[in-house]
């Protein structure tokens, strides 16, 4: 089946096909395992509540689809980025493999664990989304956090970042890959939890979860990925 579409600059008017089927990629069996542990951790965030999902009815109608939903990430835990999930739940689970303490543990559960500790440390890298959410959660659990970040990273976004309480060190002329260097090189003193959005060679699956940790000099090392 097709519906007819009209081209926005040309006002010509075609039928596409209702569903585009890829016929040279293999098909395969999706299967969902979600660990409750996470979004039960989730909930104990401040500012926690449901995305929500706006209608779009005039591009429903255009695609001849009966529903198009927008998912709107713009207010996450009052950030404008959905990467505080992947963060807050790293940063949750090399934290509490250094303390020994189980996944179902709480961000208030964590803090109180972390109270009158001086030897727990965070490290990162960013482009700006993913280091100002490790700054939050820091911010949270009262401890301190360095991000390394680019050259041409805008003083805009190092303030947001500095905002958080995040101790923020510009590489000079050096771009996203030399930061990723960097906070590896940082992550060798003791005490320090490297957490990155972005992984490479030594990193291990963490189960049911997109998560790879791996010990470096001791250390707890985690990555969303």
């Amino acid at each position: 089946m097709s519906h007819p579409v009209k081209h926005l600059h040309s006002s010509t008017t075609h039928s596409r096909p209702r569903i585009l089927h890829n016929t040279i990629q293999e098909p395969r069996q999706w299967t969902t395992s979600i660990d409750p542990a996470i979004e039960a951790f989730h909930q104990t965030l401040p500012d926690y509540a449901e995305t929500p999902l706006h209608e779009l009815p005039e591009v429903a109608a255009e695609l001849g689809l009966k529903h198009v939903f927008l998912k709107d990430e713009s207010a996450r835990f009052s950030l404008p980025s959905f990467k505080v999930l992947g963060a807050s739940w790293a940063i949750q689970r090399s934290i509490c493999e250094r303390l020994e303490l189980g996944k179902e543990t709480s961000l208030e559960e964590l803090k109180n664990s972390l109270k009158g500790r001086d030897d727990i440390r965070l490290v990162t890298c960013t482009d700006g989304n993913w280091g100002r959410a490790c700054a939050r959660m820091a911010r949270y659990l009262g401890i301190e956090c360095k991000i390394y970040v680019p050259y041409f990273m805008n003083e805009y976004t190092r303030g947001l970042l500095r905002e958080e309480g995040a101790e923020v060190v510009p590489l000079e002329e050096g771009n996203y890959d030399d930061s990723i260097a960097a906070v590896r090189k940082d992550a060798a003193q003791a005490g320090t939890c490297m957490v990155l959005d972005t992984s490479f060679e030594g990193f291990s699956e963490c189960p049911q979860v997109r998560i790879s940790i791996f010990l470096f000099g001791g250390n707890a090392n985690c990555s969303s990925g």
